[in-house]
């Protein structure tokens, strides 16, 4: 959780933060079950935190981020979630 906090706050300060999605699909690949289950619960924190709404900061800030974040990494994200199921999918028919 506290890597999706800290890719929100710094989502336009660090431009290099906007590539956790990418880095986080590579340790998918790893063949790992460890590292895939952390990388996918890393990434639904991700976008809760992206679409929650903090009262701290302005109203405008969270939507910038929020509609950055789902322009650029959610149709990703998506696409990565149905390759995921379907190996899934493949692995257990094969059982």
């Amino acid at each position: 959780m506290i890597i999706a906090k800290v890719a929100k706050m710094s989502w336009f300060d660090h431009p290099e933060i906007q590539g956790i999605v990418q880095n986080l699909f590579k340790m998918q690949s790893m063949n790992s079950e460890r590292l895939m289950l952390l990388s996918l619960t890393a990434l639904n924190d991700l976008i809760i935190e992206m679409s929650y709404v903090h009262k701290v900061k302005n109203l405008n800030i969270n939507r910038r981020i929020s509609l950055s974040f789902r322009d650029s990494q959610l149709y990703p994200i998506f696409k990565q979630s149905l390759v995921q199921i379907e190996h899934f999918i493949n692995q257990v028919q094969t059982q």
